[in-house]
């Protein structure tokens, strides 16, 4: 399906914060601006979160040499070195990695993820790759126009349905908004929640987006009932569900479970790796003065006390969306290099399984 027509810039801006927020040069700018540490939401630094960066760059520069991505050289365009990484660590500290095995993995779609187009589906290439491989992984699908309190409930019924053996646990990776709904869950559902062993965030908007309240008034008055016969209306509610305010009362109010383990990858990057429609909402979130991938600001995007495992260097949809095979028009980026999301994929799940024990039989 072609791209939506952009009639007028306020069409426009509609679009963008719609399929973006409701979805969710050649080389890097070496400024010292974009290399800086980012003061992460709840909580200041980086000592908000455990840091993890220099283990999952070991990780994921490894799966890009052995594939079509780029050498580990180039690694530093794909994966963001701040000033405050650790070093890395010595030569074969780190070891030998793994898929995570005896464990259900489950990938919960972002805004706009149950409309009718393949691509909206994050990882999706990925997921049908290692599921064909044998991996016990699949996605879920919530509602895309939804309140976070709305698809805490599906994702409760889906896990329900997927009838988990006795003692096994589950992985839930969440990309956009489905993050915050997988927070959601965990607060909503303690009962099926404490068969979760962990949480990777991918581009979540965990303390929300100011796109939300600039974007409500254009959602309430022109995209409403724009996708009818498209997306699911469900109950409207995914415009609130990310207002900065309504996420960081949430976030202050609800101590997530701590026996789980969660898992954090923000996203920024520069004008020239960011997609056409991106461009407006990247520049209203501060553009190059303020570090965001179109959709959410990098420091908005860790859940507190989760690892930290990079910032990547990708638009909000590159990070985790082909849009470009539907939308080429919409996700033209200045530089055609497309970020490598097979390796990004399976460098989560490889860090993730380092992280928990051998199978899943350790279920409270």
């Amino acid at each position: 399906m072609a791209a939506p027509a952009v009639r007028s810039r306020g069409t426009q801006l509609g679009a963008c914060l719609t399929l973006g927020l409701l979805a969710g040069c050649a080389t890097v700018d070496e400024s010292a601006s974009l290399r800086a540490p980012v003061a992460l939401n709840g909580g200041g630094g980086v000592e908000a979160a455990l840091d993890g960066r220099s283990r999952f760059r070991e990780i994921f520069c490894r799966q890009a040499s052995r594939g079509a991505a780029p050498s580990p050289a180039n690694c530093d365009d794909l994966l963001w070195r701040l000033s405050d990484e650790p070093a890395p660590p010595a030569a074969g500290e780190g070891g030998e990695t793994r898929l995570p095995v005896g464990y259900r993995i489950f990938v919960v779609t972002g805004a706009l993820g149950d409309c009718h187009f393949e691509d909206l589906v994050p990882f999706g290439q990925e997921v049908a790759r290692l599921r064909s491989d044998g991996l016990a992984i699949e996605v879920i699908t919530v509602g895309g126009r939804s309140s976070a309190v709305h698809n805490a409930r599906q994702i409760d019924d889906a896990l329900r349905a997927a009838e988990l053996r006795d003692r096994e646990r589950v992985i839930l990776l969440g990309y956009s908004k489905g993050a915050v709904d997988i927070l959601q869950f965990l607060v909503d559902e303690p009962a099926l929640a404490r068969r979760v062993a962990a949480v990777v965030s991918v581009a979540g908007p965990i303390f929300g987006s100011p796109l939300a309240d600039k974007g409500a008034w254009w959602y309430r008055h022109f995209l409403r009932n724009s996708f009818a016969g498209t997306c699911d209306p469900g109950d409207g509610g995914v415009i609130d569900s990310l207002r900065p305010a309504e996420r960081s009362a949430w976030m202050q109010s609800h101590p997530l479970p701590p026996d789980v383990k969660y898992f954090s990858v923000a996203a920024f990057t520069t004008e020239a790796h960011l997609g056409r429609g991106l461009k407006l909402t990247w520049e209203m979130l501060g553009g190059p003065a303020r570090r965001n991938d179109g959709q959410v600001v990098a420091s908005d995007a860790v859940i507190p006390s989760s690892v930290l495992l990079g910032f990547v260097n990708a638009d909000h949809w590159d990070v985790a969306l082909p849009l470009e095979r539907q939308f080429p028009r919409l996700a033209a980026r200045q530089v055609s290099r497309q970020f490598p999301r097979d390796v990004l994929f399976d460098a989560l799940l490889m860090y993730v399984a380092e992280s928990l024990p051998t199978g899943s039989a350790d279920l409270r």
